[in-house]
């Protein structure tokens, strides 16, 4: 899943609107951030097997430390605490719990569609995945509706007109990405993988920044 982990960050800034959107875009991909950073110095390990899913080539068999059950808690509890600890904000402990179900909330995308390689703990030990990668065209719809419902409602939160345009921009667009995602061959090699994946992260936090760089304004009831 790549696209449809934003559909948290979207969710979540409707409930807790001090938040700028784009920590929320990094917090839903740190784990993801972290693959990456492995994989580049050697900690975890990636096979590219072209035709291993109909979705990609992907054969995640070592990646304890980023995306096993264990780690994903450790590391969404760092990030509240961290948050919570470090931020000057009345609003700080709520936000760095917001921020650490965000970073939690990679973890039960994933578990939709990865094959079983979730860790719970180790590479070694018990491994989860429903497998929806196996079957591209389901996946697709289960990735747009993890994506597109929560973006409607998060649009709907914006019911001042200014910056639309840029917000419908950056929804649209996103959309567009996360279906041909599906059909964009896997990189070859997996320092590029992880290259590209970084890049892309860094790209949507960007974007979110542009597209909402105010919080999200009160409810038109309760506006002055």
């Amino acid at each position: 899943m790549l696209i449809g982990h934003y559909g948290p960050a979207l969710l979540l800034q409707r409930t807790r609107p001090t938040l700028p959107l784009w920590t929320l875009f990094v917090a839903v991909q740190a784990v993801d951030v972290l693959w990456g950073l492995f994989i580049l110095t050697g900690i975890e390990h990636v096979r590219i097997i072209p035709g291993f899913t109909e979705s990609n080539g992907l054969d995640l068999y070592d990646m304890p430390y980023s995306h096993s059950l264990v780690g994903t808690l450790a590391w969404s509890t760092l990030v509240a605490v961290a948050w919570g600890s470090l931020r000057r904000s009345p609003t700080r402990v709520a936000e760095g719990l917001t921020l650490g179900v965000a970073v939690a909330s990679h973890f039960l995308g994933d578990l939709l569609v990865h094959v079983p390689d979730l860790p719970v703990m180790s590479s070694a030990g018990a491994k989860w995945g429903l497998g929806l990668w196996r079957h591209r065209e389901l996946a697709i719809v289960v990735e747009l509706a993890a994506f597109v419902l929560p973006a409607i409602w998060w649009r709907r939160g914006y019911w001042q007109p200014e910056g639309a345009r840029r917000r419908d921009t950056l929804l649209q667009v996103m959309a567009v990405v996360l279906v041909a995602s599906f059909y964009v061959p896997t990189p070859p090699a997996p320092w590029a993988t992880a290259l590209t994946g970084l890049a892309t992260y860094l790209v949507a936090a960007r974007a979110a920044a542009w597209a909402a760089p105010d919080p999200m304004p009160a409810p038109r009831e309760l506006a002055p």
